[in-house]
C-alpha cells in the first residue's frame, strides 16, 4: 500500500512539473510572439490603396474655360462631353480671394465648367452659361440693366452677398430684382438661426440661446432686415426673441437664405456672412437642389473620426499625470484612455483611425518607449483599425528633428511597418511638401491637416499624395461648428472629425482633463444622427473614396419616370445624392438607393451605367374593389 502511495505521489509530482513546464513555455512563447508582432507588423492598407493620382483626376485646370489644355500632369485630365456639363460664370474682383477660390472648389466637386470674370460679361456672352456665381463682387445700381438682361436669358444667379442696404432701399428696381419688397431695418439683432428641413441633408436646425449645440451663447447675429415680395422660398431665417410682441409671423422673420423668380430666372441670395467659408459649399449645393425637379451630384460618402497623438509611446509630464490621475502618462494612455476611447468610437459606429505619437516633447529627454507598442498594435489590428503618424508636439522642434527621432524609434521597434497617413499638426503645407521627400515618409499617400480659411478641403499636395482637411473638432460643438458640419455633409457627404488626445497628457486648463473631454466627445454622436445613412469609415477607406470622387466624371438625363447616369473613370463604386420631387424611387439598375430625407436619396453606383426608375407620387392607384369609372361612347372617361 505504501509503494502504491509513493507511485501516486511521484505521478502527481511529474504531472505538476510537466504542467509548470507547459505554462512556462506558453509564457515564453507569448513573449516571443509579442516581440515578433512588432518586428513583423505591416501596414496592410498599402496593398488596398486605390491607384489614382492627381493626373487621373478632374481639377480646377481641367474645368477652367479660360485655360488651354496643359501637358502638366498636375493639371488633371480632360473631361468628357463638355457640351453636357453645366457652365458657370464666376464674378470676382480678385480671382484669388477666398470666396472666389471656394466657388472654384465647388465647381470642381460638381464637375462644372467655369470661367472667372472681373466684371459683368455682356449679355451675349452670359447667354452661354447656365449659372452665374457672384463672389466678392460689388453690385451697384449701374449693374441693374445687365442683371435684368441675364434674367431674360433664364440664367440662374447665386449671390453670396447683397449690395448695401442703402443701395437697395434707394433703388426700387434693384430691390425687386432680389425679390425684396422693402427694407425693414438697416441692421437687426437676431437672437437665433433657423434652417428649414430638407434644405440640407439634415432635418430642421434651430440655433438659439440654451440649445444643446455647445456651451457658448453664440447664436446672436446682426443682419440687414428685408421683407420679400410674393413668389419667394426661404431656407433660413433669423429668430427674433420678441417676435410675438412685434406681431411678426414666422414667414416674416429676417430672411438669411432665399430664392426668388425674376423674369425667367431663379435668383438665390445669401444675406449673412455666417454662411461664408466652408459652409458656403453646402449652401450652394442646397440652392442647386431647388433649381430643378431632379438634381444629382457626386459625394464622397465617408465620415471619419481620428485620434490625434494616440497611441502615445512615451512617459512625459509625470508630476502632472500623478497629480491628476495618480499614475504615469503611459498608464493613463493605456488603462484609462484606451477602453474609454474604444467605447465612444463604438457608439459613433466605428472609424477606428489613429495618428500615433512616439513622444510629444522632442527636447525633454524622456524619449519614446516600446513597452506598450505591441499592446496597441494587437488591439488596433483586432478592431480592425488603422494607424498613421502624427507630427504633433509640445516642444518647438523642427519638422526634420521630429522625423529624425521618430524614424529612429519606429525603424528599431516597428521595422516592417510603412506609414502611409500623416497628420501635419501646426506645420505649414509647403514645409510638409518639402519633407515628403524624406526616406521615412516616402510611402505617405495621405496628409490630414486642420481646416483653415485658405486651401481646398480635398486636393493633392503631390501627384501621389492626397490632402484632406479636418472640419470638426470632437472636443467642441458650438453653433458654427454644427453649421459647418451640416453644410459639408450636404456638399460632400463627409465629415472628418479630429479628437486631440495630446492635450490630455499636457493639459492647459480643466477642460483638457479626460473626464471633461470624453463627456464632450461622447455627446457628439447625437449630431451625426441625421447622417446615419452615410458611411462611417477609416481614414484609409476615406482616402480611396476621395481619390475615386476626384477622378469621377459623370452626366445624367431624366424624364418623368427615369434617370440615366453615365460614369467615366468609374472605379469599383461611386456615390451620389439625388434630390427629386418627381416621385419616389421604384428600382435601381446597377446600383442601390437609400432614403436620406423626404426628398433626398443616397445612390450607390456599381457600374458605369446606372438607371433609376421613378414612381410618381400623385398617380391614381387601381381601386381595391376592382371597379373602374365607366367610359363614354367616344372613349373618354366620364
Amino acid at each position: 500500500m505504501e509503494t502504491k502511495d509513493n507511485m501516486v505521489s511521484i505521478r502527481n509530482y511529474l504531472t505538476i512539473v510537466i504542467l509548470m513546464l507547459m505554462v512556462f513555455v506558453m509564457f515564453m512563447f507569448a513573449g516571443v510572439s509579442l516581440n515578433l508582432l512588432s518586428d513583423t507588423f505591416t501596414n496592410r492598407q498599402m496593398e488596398e490603396r486605390a491607384t489614382i493620382s492627381s493626373r487621373d483626376t478632374i481639377t480646377a485646370d481641367s474645368l477652367n474655360l479660360n485655360k488651354a489644355p496643359s501637358a502638366n500632369l498636375r493639371s488633371g485630365r480632360k473631361i468628357l462631353h463638355p457640351e453636357q456639363k453645366l457652365h458657370a460664370a464666376i464674378l470676382s474682383d480678385d480671382s484669388g480671394d477666398p470666396i472666389s477660390q471656394l466657388l472654384i472648389e465647388w465647381c470642381v466637386y460638381h464637375k462644372y465648367l467655369y470661367k472667372v470674370y472681373p466684371a459683368l460679361p455682356e449679355e451675349e456672352e452670359a447667354a452661354g452659361y447656365d449659372i452665374v456665381l457672384f463672389g466678392d463682387y460689388t453690385i451697384t445700381a449701374e449693374d441693374t440693366g445687365l442683371l435684368y438682361a441675364y434674367a431674360d436669358l433664364g440664367v440662374t444667379m447665386i449671390f453670396t452677398q447683397l449690395p448695401g442696404y442703402r443701395e437697395i432701399s434707394l433703388d426700387r428696381k434693384l430691390a425687386d430684382f432680389f425679390g425684396i419688397h422693402a427694407g425693414v431695418k438697416k441692421e437687426v439683432t437676431a437672437d437665433g438661426i433657423k434652417i428649414f428641413s430638407d434644405f440640407m441633408l439634415s432635418k430642421e436646425r434651430i440655433y438659439r440661446k440654451g440649445d444643446y449645440f455647445g456651451e457658448e451663447d453664440d447664436t446672436e447675429i446682426r443682419v440687414p432686415y428685408y421683407s420679400l415680395r410674393a413668389g419667394y422660398e426661404v431656407y433660413a431665417v433669423g429668430i427674433l426673441e420678441n417676435q410675438k410682441e412685434l406681431d411678426i409671423k414666422d414667414q416674416e422673420l429676417p430672411p438669411l437664405l432665399w430664392r426668388t423668380v425674376t423674369k425667367e430666372s431663379f435668383v438665390f441670395v445669401v444675406n449673412s456672412d455666417i454662411f461664408h467659408g466652408m459652409s458656403l459649399l453646402g449652401v450652394l449645393t442646397g440652392f442647386m437642389a431647388r433649381r430643378e425637379e431632379c438634381y444629382l451630384y457626386p459625394i464622397v460618402n465617408a465620415q471619419t473620426i481620428s485620434l490625434i497623438d494616440y497611441p502615445y509611446f512615451s512617459d512625459e509630464n509625470k508630476e502632472e499625470m500623478q497629480k491628476l490621475y495618480s499614475r504615469s502618462a503611459e498608464s493613463v494612455a493605456r488603462d484609462i484612455l484606451w477602453p474609454n476611447i474604444i467605447q465612444i468610437l463604438k457608439n459613433y459606429g466605428g472609424s477606428y483611425s489613429f495618428f500615433a505619437a512616439a513622444q510629444l516633447d522632442y527636447q525633454g529627454g524622456a524619449g519614446p518607449k516600446k513597452d506598450y507598442l505591441d499592446f496597441y498594435l494587437r488591439e488596433i489590428d483586432k478592431l480592425p483599425g488603422s494607424m498613421g503618424l502624427s507630427l504633433g508636439q509640445v516642444s518647438n522642434s523642427s519638422m526634420q528633428e521630429i522625423i529624425g527621432q521618430d524614424e529612429a524609434f519606429y525603424k528599431e521597434h516597428l521595422p516592417e511597418y510603412d506609414f502611409t497617413a500623416l497628420y501635419a499638426a501646426d506645420f505649414p503645407v509647403e514645409e510638409v511638401k518639402r519633407n515628403l521627400k524624406h526616406a521615412f515618409l516616402e510611402n505617405i499617400s495621405l496628409v490630414m491637416s486642420d481646416g483653415r480659411k485658405d486651401g481646398a478641403l480635398l486636393g493633392f499636395l503631390e501627384d501621389e499624395v492626397l490632402s484632406v482637411k479636418f472640419n470638426l473638432d470632437g472636443s467642441q460643438h458650438e453653433t458654427m461648428d454644427d453649421l459647418q458640419m451640416i453644410c459639408i455633409e450636404n456638399a460632400l457627404g463627409m465629415c472628418n472629425m479630429k479628437m486631440d488626445i495630446g492635450r490630455v497628457i499636457y493639459p492647459e486648463d480643466r477642460k483638457d482633463a479626460w473626464n471633461y473631454l470624453s463627456l464632450k466627445w461622447s455627446k457628439g454622436d447625437t449630431y451625426y444622427k441625421d447622417f446615419s445613412t452615410l458611411d462611417m469609415v477609416s481614414i484609409y477607406e476615406m482616402e480611396n473614396r476621395v481619390r475615386r470622387f476626384l477622378a469621377l466624371d459623370y452626366t445624367y438625363a431624366y424624364d418623368e419616370d427615369q434617370i440615366d447616369i453615365s460614369l467615366d473613370h468609374f472605379d469599383e463604386e461611386a456615390y451620389f445624392v439625388l434630390y427629386t420631387r418627381l416621385g419616389s424611387i421604384d428600382q435601381v439598375e446597377n446600383g442601390t438607393a437609400e432614403k436620406i430625407s423626404d426628398t433626398a436619396y443616397l445612390i450607390r453606383a456599381e457600374d458605369a451605367k446606372v438607371r433609376i426608375s421613378i414612381r410618381e407620387k400623385h398617380i391614381l392607384k387601381q381601386p381595391k374593389n376592382g371597379k373602374r369609372i365607366p367610359e363614354l361612347p367616344d372613349g373618354k372617361e366620364a
